[in-house]
């Protein structure tokens, strides 16, 4: 029987201090430290990054006056 490696397991692991973000019907990881976007872990277009962090950004603030 075949063991699985430990680094198959750590390449699934998200990086520390991403976030899943959902924007319309898509899921995005963004990684507010770099301020960069991410679907399926290819960086987004520069046009459509500032969309959505300022969507994520305005969510945030919205969560953070509830």
């Amino acid at each position: 029987m075949k063991k699985k490696s430990a680094r198959s397991n750590k390449a699934k692991a998200k990086p520390a201090g991403m976030i899943d973000f959902r924007f319309g019907e898509v899921s995005y990881q963004i990684d507010p430290a770099r301020r960069k976007v991410y679907h399926r872990w290819v960086e987004v277009e520069t046009a459509k990054t500032f969309l959505i962090m300022g969507a994520f950004n305005q969510n945030q603030v919205q969560s953070k006056a509830v």
